[in-house]
């Protein structure tokens, strides 16, 4: 009988495993919520450039350029590079001599953000470095000229309520940059072919979708917010970030803080520039 017994634990803990395997390093954590995510990718950031680095080979021109070239009637535009992990979009975009905006660089986990950090240092005068951890999103609406969304909708359990949220924060007129998965990703419940998921764009107020192959376990996806107006130009997170207490949009710096101006609630500030919502 113990023989029988030990053999059942065996088996229940090679599908633990498996189970935790697929869940870890295939879902990236998806099914654990938030909070999960985000320790798993604090422990994970400091190798997740190497192991994305066949995704990164082409952030140049496959990214950087077609955003430089879509913006140039806008002089200094105003970025929210969301859930931006290691900077790449960022850097890639910073990288541009032609770029003069600023980029609001927002990620779940600060252990990602420290290495954006390093990797922007050059850039941090124009780069504010956001740890935010779920939806929705502390800006007001129509706040960005463009949003980058990169291999991040399939994470969530459905990608409508990310897709409301990123549209929400884009000016109409504005550009939204992400991701479609593949269908060589492997994560079939989340595969949407490429006219599923310019349907989705389309209930999302956005058009002029163009899905373009980018490497094998996603297609880029360009595209622009319903309607039109006017830039409202670069700005410093400070002065788009609501207060989680009062809904207010003003803040002052003091030493390692942002403090509301109008409730008094303070955002702690790390010594890598990382403010912590």
């Amino acid at each position: 009988m113990d023989f029988y017994v030990w053999l059942i634990v065996f088996a229940v803990l090679i599908l633990i495993g498996f189970v935790l395997d697929r869940e870890i390093y295939f879902y990236e954590g998806v099914h654990l919520g938030p909070r999960a995510q985000a320790w798993f990718y604090d422990r994970w950031s400091k190798k997740y450039d190497k192991s994305k680095r066949e995704s990164q080979l082409h952030d140049t021109e496959m990214l950087a350029q077609p955003l430089v070239d879509a913006l140039e009637n806008v002089p200094e535009p105003f970025v929210l590079d969301f859930a931006t992990g290691t900077g790449r979009l960022s850097y890639a975009l910073m990288s541009q001599p032609e770029f003069k905006g600023r980029i609001v660089a927002l990620d779940l986990s600060q252990g990602m953000l420290e290495q954006a950090a390093s990797k922007l240092s050059p850039y941090l005068d124009r780069v504010d470095l956001l740890r935010h951890v779920s939806l929705p999103l502390p800006f007001p609406d129509a706040a960005f000229d463009v949003v980058c969304a990169l291999e991040v909708l399939e994470l969530f359990p459905n990608m409508d309520e990310p897709l409301a949220e990123l549209t929400r924060v884009l000016r109409p007129g504005g550009i939204l940059l992400t991701s479609r998965g593949t269908e060589e990703s492997g994560r079939k419940a989340k595969v949407k072919s490429k006219t599923q998921f310019a349907a989705l764009l389309e209930r999302s107020g956005l058009e002029n979708i163009q899905i373009t192959s980018w490497w094998k376990l996603f297609d880029r996806v360009i595209a622009k917010k319903n309607g039109a107006s006017t830039p409202g130009g670069a700005r410093k997170l400070s002065q788009v970030i609501r207060c989680r207490a009062c809904k207010q949009t003003r803040w002052q710096k003091e030493v390692g803080a942002l403090k509301c101006q109008n409730c008094g609630k303070e955002l702690s500030i790390t010594k890598e520039g990382i403010v912590l919502n």
